[in-house]
């Protein structure tokens, strides 16, 4: 009896090791049907007679396979016994050659339309793009595979057209990036797209990216109405890798490499920090000398810290994919090891993959897809926060104050030391688990009608462990108590799909309906614990601490939908498409009677390439397609600074609360936050209309949209007075409007042995707020009709005053002026007109806003013979970043000083009243050159040299006898170079401190050098 090779890993109960070598054993038998091998070669040339180099010959079933060379001929080794070849190539039709008994052959290809069969993921399904009436982007792995990008959100940067992608920081382990689709579309903290890991909602960065197969993005309500309750901020929907039937193709795929900071301010050196803050002429002596470095040194924190981790990288991936007539399988494994730029900073990530396809009779179909990850995060500590919180407190420190000084003693300024906080014992531990498993089966009862069933696991906890130490600086500064605090987390999610569909064709009359339904179950807990006055810095278990101080707190929350969709499509010999979605979508999260809700759409397309009067009178245009859709989309995620409030129609109590009764005091809970039973659902209106188009044999092609996004009854938490005594309630409060315009070309072309494939997108979204419910404009001072959300709202700066004259002639300022400072414009008063004083009541007004209006990006991709190559660029434009606090202002609260700052700066001998700093001198939170205004106005708009790589493929000729199909060398870069006008040293993606206690981690760029190898 035949037993399948995944019974015996997944039903055996015996130990691992048992399990593999079952599984080895099981492989066995595919390995032993190889048999006597022989070659066929051949030439492939084009309609003309030309030949063509870099044509994939592959053995059908199989992935034996290799390409043609600069005069088209292939030599491919082939088993004894019948078989089929497969030839493909961009722009042309691609073609099988059956194999007997023949050891030579002559393919000719003829051109033909690029992407006319080709099939797309959309919701609960596939479909040809040819057909599609929606507004969908698709990324296929060949995008993204070897890019050293260590989070699966970073993939999507540059390559879909309406999808912005943010980095914000490069820290191990914490570096994903946020996405947005067609602008932010709510007030709340749900603005981020609903992501589907094979069809089972989760986290875009829970997914290795080398495991990814394809990501498709949803953008309009045509595509993404079929998902209702989440879908108001576009669907992404990424399918894991698969196997193919035929022999095991084993791939092992690798890079090491280094990162390093992308970009460093530079600081003035001691003896000039000295000299401009008003030091002693010997003071300044002292610093120049350079002698006394305890006491009069020249360090520049920051660098020596962005420089004292190795940025070492790898990436290991092995995987092993194949099956036979009814069964394939993928399983993957990758390691992941990044070393920060920052000692002690790193990440450790073990991922596995395994997908399993079973046809168990001619008409039932069972298909697993499982994947997970472990994941350990360590980053320093100083005695109130992180790395990011020790970086931004290196940027403060002036070169002025020692690092480790000879006798063992830190120089630092308050209580803050980099060099301290790196060689003290603290520590932040960060250690994850995550698991997705689903699994469907398919029943096709007849011809065309189908039944899924899928039932989806999501399991994931979290642990972090924090230490942070006694510290003693020198010995008259002690930073303590030590003190831990242990934090737990985890969670699951249930999902339960029923789908059935049925296809009919009627001579040119083609239907397809589906009917399906949905519940998803969630349940997360919380549980953490601190203690200090540890006995030392060497025992930090929890019971060592003391408990006087001991705190514990714990939570749990919960959610639920339930789903009830269908979606009609109709064809009329695919020249006229029609499509109706609609999903009717109940949540927990609002009262009975506002639980549901109903989201349909519609779209329709015309391919005027099928009509006659093109078709037949044109050989040029290939495809030319005009399409429009119309919907609703729902949005659920009811909450606040990125917390999700699971319950804002209920009272809920908080425990903690203590109570005296006659003298005794008694625990007991209170309600502290006020409900609204009458909130409903936030929805969103979306309108796209497009057009799609491919000529001169797919040689060029694209694809244009125009849309409009209105989202209605948005959910926010109101401020109120605190006379009300009770946090605010979650209300429907406005309304918000994000129209645009996309654009995304491709050119494909070939001369001889060359090959090359550009495409560039580009994307432009302008967001206006177009309502806020009552007189909440007075209470939500960070929102206003008719501009968008993220405005920056403050004075308008007119130059800097130059002297006590110009001070005197100025109209009166909100904290009196003095040359140098920076003259704020008297714009209205209480009648409308200036009234020649500044104030914060009549002269703020929108001086910019921090949401990119465009994106673009540019992916180039070359071949010569073996070698490949492949640019990627991409930016964001039209917006505006404040930078402040240390990153921005000299001397502020006693800290550095940057040179482009000196070199541009306001003096008495230069009072330039346009100079682009304003004279130096000391600066807090209440002075009047920080309070928000245009003056530190920064363009935010970059095009980053995203990344780099060249390849070279080794002829398959040589490792033929090594039994190696395919071994390909690399190097890359990503995060190259970017062009900007911000501040010198400074990056405008990367996340930006504020205030007293700034925190960020810079962008690094990573070299790379890999290998990929295939068996």
């Amino acid at each position: 009896m035949k037993v399948p090779f995944y019974f015996l890993l997944f039903a055996t109960r015996r130990p691992l090791g048992l399990a593999v070598a079952g599984l080895g054993l099981a492989l066995a038998p595919l390995a032993a049907q190889a048999q006597a091998a022989r070659t066929v070669s051949g030439t492939v040339t084009d309609n003309t007679g030309a030949a063509l180099p870099g044509v994939t010959v592959l053995q059908k079933g199989t992935t034996n396979g290799q390409s043609t060379g600069a005069d088209g001929k292939f030599s491919i080794s082939l088993p004894a016994g019948p078989a089929t070849l497969q030839f493909s190539f961009v722009g042309y039709a691609s073609q099988e050659a059956p194999i007997t008994d023949q050891t030579t052959l002559a393919v000719t290809m003829g051109a033909s339309a690029k992407g006319l069969d080709e099939v797309v993921v959309v919701g609960y399904g596939t479909q040809k793009k040819v057909n599609l009436t929606g507004a969908v982007s698709t990324i296929s792995s060949a995008d993204i595979d070897n890019r050293p990008i260590t989070q699966a959100s970073q993939a999507l940067a540059g390559l879909a057209p309406g999808v912005q992608v943010q980095q914000s920081g490069g820290r191990p382990g914490a570096n994903g990036a946020n996405i947005t689709v067609r602008g932010i579309g709510t007030f709340n903290s749900g603005s981020a797209p609903l992501v589907l890991i094979d069809g089972i909602a989760g986290s875009i960065d829970d997914v290795a990216p080398d495991n990814i197969g394809t990501i498709t993005v949803l953008k309009d309500a045509a595509s993404a109405a079929i998902y209702g309750n989440r879908a108001a901020n576009g669907v992404i929907l990424i399918t894991t890798k698969r196997g193919q039937a035929g022999k095991m193709d084993v791939s092992y795929n690798n890079y090491v490499g280094w990162e390093r900071v992308t970009r460093l301010p530079q600081f003035v050196n001691s003896a000039t920090y000295a000299r401009l803050t008003g030091a002693s002429a010997q003071t300044v002596a002292n610093y120049e000398a350079g002698t006394d470095t305890d006491n009069y040194g020249n360090v520049n924190h920051l660098s020596d810290l962005l420089h004292s981790g190795s940025g070492f990288q790898q990436y290991h991936n092995l995987s092993f994919a194949g099956g036979e007539k009814n069964t394939t399988y993928l399983f993957s494994a990758s390691y992941r090891g990044q070393d920060g730029i920052t000692a002690e900073t790193n990440n450790k990530r073990y991922d596995f993959q395994a997908n399993i396809d079973s046809k168990l009779r001619d008409n039932l179909t069972l298909k697993t897809s499982l994947l997970g990850y472990s994941q350990i995060r360590n980053q320093p500590v100083s005695n109130s926060a992180g790395i990011d919180g020790i970086i931004g407190f290196a940027v403060r420190e002036p070169n002025t104050y020692a690092g480790r000084k000879s006798d063992g003693t830190y120089g630092h300024q308050d209580f803050y030391s980099p060099e301290a906080w790196l060689d003290a014992d603290g520590f932040d531990n960060f250690r994850a688990k995550n698991f997705y498993g689903n699994t469907s089966l398919i029943y096709e009862p007849i011809k065309g009608l189908a039944f899924t069933g899928t039932a989806g696991y999501h399991y994931y906890t979290s642990t972090t462990t924090t230490y942070r130490p006694d510290v003693y600086l020198d010995k008259n500064t002690y930073v303590g108590p030590n003190n831990l605090y242990n934090g737990t987390t985890d969670g699951q999610e249930v999902t339960l799909i029923g789908l059935a569909t049925y296809a009919k064709s009627i001579k040119d009359n083609n239907f397809k309906v589906l009917l399906g339904y949905q519940q998803e179950d969630h349940r997360d807990n919380s549980f953490s614990a601190y203690r200090d006055r540890f006995p030392n810095n060497l025992l930090y278990q929890l019971d060592a601490g003391a408990s006087t101080n001991q705190q514990n707190s714990g939570s749990a929350g919960e959610y639920a939908f339930r789903s009830y969709f269908g979606r009609l499509s109709y064809n009329y010999n695919e020249r006229y498409l029609l499509e109706v979605n609609a999903r009717y979508d109940g949540s927990s999260r609002f009262a009975s009677g506002n639980q549901y809700g109903f989201f349909p759409a519609v779209s329709a397309g015309w391919r005027l390439s099928e009509e006659s009067f093109l078709k037949d009178k044109t050989t040029w245009l290939d495809e030319l397609k005009i399409r429009g859709s119309y919907g609703t989309l729902g949005n659920a995620n009811v909450g606040t600074n990125g917390n999700i409030n699971n319950y804002p129609y209920q009272y809920t109590y908080s425990t903690g609360t203590r109570y005296n009764f006659g003298g005794t005091i008694a625990p007991g809970a209170a309600v502290t936050s006020a409900a609204n039973a009458n909130i409903k659902w936030e929805t969103t209106t979306s309108s796209d209309i497009g057009l799609d188009f491919s000529v001169w044999k797919g040689k060029l092609s694209g694809s244009f949209d125009v849309y409009q996004r209105t989202a209605k009854n948005i959910l926010y938490q109101v401020p109120v007075s605190g006379a009300l005594g009770l946090d605010a309630p979650i209300v429907n409060a406005g309304s918000i409007r994000n129209r645009g315009f996309e654009a995304s070309l491709t050119y494909n072309a070939t001369a001889g042995a060359f090959r090359l494939a550009v495409t560039p997108n580009f994307s432009y979204n302008q967001q206006q707020v177009i309502q806020i419910a009552g007189d909440l404009q007075s209470v939500i001072p960070t929102f206003f009709v008719g501009q968008p959300l993220n405005s920056i709202y403050g004075y308008v700066a007119d130059g800097l005053f130059t002297n006590t004259d110009d001070v005197a002639s100025y109209p009166a300022q909100p904290t009196p002026g003095q040359p140098g400072t920076i003259r704020f414009k008297d714009i209205s008063g209480p009648n409308g007109v200036p009234d020649g004083k500044v104030d914060a009541t009549y002269d703020r007004t929108i001086i910019g806003t921090r949401n990119p209006k465009t994106s673009y990006g540019l992916n180039i991709n070359a071949g010569y013979k073996g070698f490949d190559l492949s640019m990627l660029f991409q930016g964001l434009g039209d917006y505006t970043v404040q930078m402040s606090s240390y990153q921005a202002y000299a001397y502020y609260n006693g800290g550095n000083i940057q040179q482009w700052q000196v070199d541009n700066a306001w003096t008495p001998e230069n009072p330039d009243p346009n100079a682009k700093y304003p004279r130096i001198t000391n600066l807090s939170q209440g002075s009047a050159n920080v309070q928000t205004n245009s003056f530190w106005n920064r363009s935010g708009t970059y095009l980053r040299f995203k990344n780099l790589q060249i390849g070279y493929t080794i002829p398959a000729g040589p490792l033929a006898k090594l039994h190696v199909s395919k071994v390909r060398v690399f190097a890359g870069g990503q995060n190259l170079f970017s062009l900007n006008s911000f501040y010198p040293g400074w990056d405008p993606e990367n996340s930006q401190g504020t205030g007293d206690n700034p925190s960020f981690y810079p962008l690094t760029a990573i070299y790379t050098f890999g290998l990929n190898i295939k068996l």
